[in-house]
């Protein structure tokens, strides 16, 4: 082969790759669709989400190592250092960012398709018409009077807290922020615009509807600015597990991190103007360094953001936040098998069966997790039994999946219970303390394969 010729295709392979890269580039920016895919490359699932051993070499965003909080570092370089981070750990969202941007600028009447509802003490939640049938922990819980019933539901509940208490005052907020609403109910999100000046006042509404309404306040993703901002911290401080996002922007005080370990994701947005305030500078970026302490990989890398405001759009929520709202939302739909899975109650077999069927009854050891077979041939259980919390959750957040829904209960512990020993011992030990039923259907299966 000559000079010319090898020369020639050294040429064309370059202008190939860098078409190729050129074009991955840009269907990143500009295709929401494909931006999610390249993450979950770089990331797995939200599950069993590791680096990826090839994609992690390459200077991609998602790669991106977050600052360390240095208590004698000034606060202002080191908030400029998290902005930097999060704008690039957060690039992947840009497309959606643009949606949002383009649904506020389009849409007349954007509420006209939605149900607005006072629910009893909170008026005025716009709920996204979202239904599913009713499941057996339905009937259980009180929630339906018999499987197979309707029940409304949402994938999050947003609350854009507010101290307006005069009813022109209110109601003018609410027709502000009606687009931004429209968005989120488009994506499965409830929204509410609730009034509260003091604590007590918000704590006492957020254990209302978890209580009253849990099919709509499973994850309560809470946003404030300035006085409500400093209010939410307060509140996330006090109990921090009934907030799956926190978004707050200029708060007018410092509120210290909460001390316990939090599941919480966490997004602090300073406008430029107020940066000058040091006290709360360090206030966020102490909130942000704690709630990126994780041992699961995504949250360890967005579970805590800071952001400078820099857009002059007059709009009520920024679109970063915005981008930062739906994938706190997406990530709980499923981690919440992680997090906060349906504690189990005084169960009898008639509800969650504890044996397997055996006529030589074969024993289990649950202090080392160790099934003792006595016979090869042990009959399991019929499949409508491998029911456990852990189970029921799953189907809950795949009920759309064509796949999931054709596996039965027992296919699904092994396809779990698989997910959680790739992620180590110490992953399986918090599964077996929060149900010890799922650890021991898995367990038991895996012996018998």
């Amino acid at each position: 082969m000559t000079f010319k010729r090898i020369l020639s295709v050294l040429i064309g392979t370059f202008i190939a790759i860098l078409t190729i890269y050129v074009l991955q580039g840009a269907c990143f920016r500009l295709v929401d669709h494909y931006a999610n895919k390249r993450l979950q490359w770089a990331w797995g699932s939200y599950l069993q989400g590791s680096p990826h051993p090839v994609l992690s070499k390459l200077p991609l965003d998602h790669f991106a190592e977050a600052p360390a909080f240095i208590n004698q570092e000034d606060s202002l370089g080191q908030f400029k250092k998290e902005d930097q981070y999060s704008q690039k750990i957060m690039s992947y969202t840009r497309p959606r960012r643009d949606n949002y941007m383009e649904f506020l600028g389009a849409k007349e009447d954007p509420l006209r398709n939605f149900e607005i509802r006072d629910l009893q003490v909170v008026r005025g939640a716009v709920l996204p018409g979202l239904s599913r049938p009713a499941m057996y922990d339905d009937v259980k819980d009180g929630l339906a009077r018999r499987e197979g019933d309707s029940l409304e539901y949402a994938e999050a509940l947003l609350i854009f807290l507010t101290s307006a208490n005069k009813n022109s005052e209110y109601e003018q907020e609410f027709a502000s922020l009606e687009g931004t609403f429209a968005f989120f109910l488009n994506h499965g999100i409830a929204c509410v615009l609730l009034e509260a000046e003091k604590l007590e006042d918000l704590m006492g509404k957020v254990s209302f509807l978890k209580a009253t309404y849990p099919l709509v306040s499973s994850n309560i993703i809470v946003y404030g600015k300035r006085q409500q901002a400093s209010l939410i911290l307060e509140a996330c401080f006090a109990r921090p597990s009934s907030y799956a996002g926190v978004i707050i922007e200029s708060p007018s005080r410092p509120v210290p991190p909460p001390t316990e370990g939090s599941k919480t994701w966490f997004l602090g947005i300073q406008n430029e103007k107020d940066l000058s305030n040091e006290a709360v500078n360090r206030s966020l970026i102490q909130w942000a360094t704690k709630l990126r302490q994780s041992d699961y990989l995504y949250p360890s890398k967005m579970g805590g953001l800071l952001r400078i405001k820099k857009e002059n759009h007059d709009i009520p929520l920024n679109s970063f936040a915005a981008g930062y709202i739906l994938q706190c939302k997406e990530y709980f739909r499923v981690a919440s098998l992680l997090f906060h899975p349906p504690q189990a109650t005084n169960k009898t077999s008639q509800h969650y069966p504890t044996k397997l069927k055996d006529d030589r009854s074969p024993k289990l050891d649950l202090s080392n997790n160790v099934l003792i077979k006595q016979n090869a041939s042990i009959a399991l259980e019929e499949d409508n039994e491998f029911i456990c919390p852990i189970i029921t959750e799953y189907r809950k957040i795949n009920q759309g999946d064509a796949v999931i829904s054709k596996m039965n209960n027992r296919e699904l512990v092994l396809k779990i219970g698989k997910s959680f020993e790739e992620m180590g011992p110490k992953i399986m030990q918090q599964i077996k303390e929060k149900d010890p039923d799922f650890v021991r259907y898995y367990l038991s299966l895996k012996e018998l394969l």
